[in-house]
């Protein structure tokens, strides 16, 4: 049986933690937990956990998930988010995997929890990223607002597992809010970073075609209006992207306010 590794980052997360450490106490042969300055119970939760517990100044996610993994100690490692649970049928299938991994790294099917919700729906459109991985194979990429594994050699090989993972993202409309803010901040920062170049005609359309794609394709219709508020707020950070890169590009050619010269 393999040795694994649980590496989670948090920030004030005495609400949700326990939720996800209960869920890979049976797994996890060492918990890290990489902090960025809670004020709250995340520590003294932590502890109860048997977690190796660590600070460290958060810069971006991506800079957060790949410093925890650093601090991992076993080869085989499985990145959970703070307010990510595994259910019960997830957590027996990992167990399996512990016992003989046939790949190199597994995708977790991550599904939204809303209030009203005891679970996930299966038809509904869910995040698939690969959490649980040979550090051989792939490693976190470091980059500025990417949590999404790179590969470091050729023919990886990827499975998806089959149960699902549980989402709690929402706790407030105004904490989602504030995610989505401080997230489009991070990806227009990370743009610039890579020389990207966006159009501002793609601001236009880009919250309702972003909408469609999740409350109509992505059928989280079938969370009623919680879906349809999800939705909405999704559509409208991707406009907020495209938006701030634009401010970005006009206050880079313009001074505005003018100064005034005295």
């Amino acid at each position: 049986m393999i040795k694994l590794s649980v590496y989670i980052v948090t920030q004030d997360e005495e609400d949700r933690l326990p939720l996800v450490l209960e869920s890979v106490k049976s797994l996890a042969d060492e918990l890290v937990i990489v902090d960025s300055g809670s004020t709250d119970r995340t520590e003294e939760i932590a502890r109860k956990y048997g977690a190796r517990f660590i600070f460290h100044k958060f810069i971006s996610i991506g800079h957060q998930v790949r410093y925890a993994e650093q601090c991992c100690s076993n080869r085989w490692v499985l990145r959970l988010d703070a307010d990510e649970e595994l259910s019960t049928e997830l957590a027996a299938e990992i167990m399996e995997v512990k016992n003989n991994p046939a790949f190199d790294g597994y995708r977790l099917r991550i599904t939204d929890i809303y209030p009203g919700y005891k679970k996930g729906i299966r038809w509904a459109k869910h995040h698939k990223k690969i959490n649980l991985y040979n550090r051989d194979k792939m490693e976190m990429s470091g980059l500025t607002g990417q949590d999404a594994v790179v590969f470091k050699t050729k023919n990886v090989r990827i499975k998806t597992l089959h149960h699902l993972a549980n989402h709690y993202s929402y706790l407030s409309l105004k904490r989602s809010v504030e995610k989505y803010n401080r997230a489009t901040d991070l990806q227009v920062k990370r743009a610039l970073e890579e020389n990207k170049n966006y159009s501002p005609w793609r601001m236009v359309g880009a919250s309702t075609l972003s909408f469609l794609k999740y409350y109509i394709i992505g059928r989280h219709f079938l969370y009623g209006f919680w879906g349809f508020i999800n939705c909405v707020n999704v559509g409208y950070s991707r406009f907020l992207k495209f938006a701030k890169y634009y401010e970005h590009t006009q206050r880079e050619k313009f001074e505005y306010p003018p100064k005034v010269t005295e």
